[in-house]
């Protein structure tokens, strides 16, 4: 009966603990609107469209 108990109370403790974790993640994440670019994203996105694949370089 003991341990069931203190099985418990970790079950609970760690459950806070996780919906701590995704509420605190979820405050300081914006989302971006689907209508909402600017002029930057826009000449970016272009300038991508355009080029070879192949020639694309990932910046690090």
């Amino acid at each position: 009966m003991k341990k069931s108990r203190v099985f418990l109370l970790i079950a609970v403790l760690f459950m806070l603990i996780v919906f701590y974790v995704v509420y605190d993640m979820s405050t300081k994440t914006k989302f971006r609107k689907f209508g909402d670019e600017t002029e930057k994203n826009k000449s970016v996105k272009d300038s991508v469209k355009h080029k070879d694949p192949m020639e694309i370089e990932i910046r690090r």
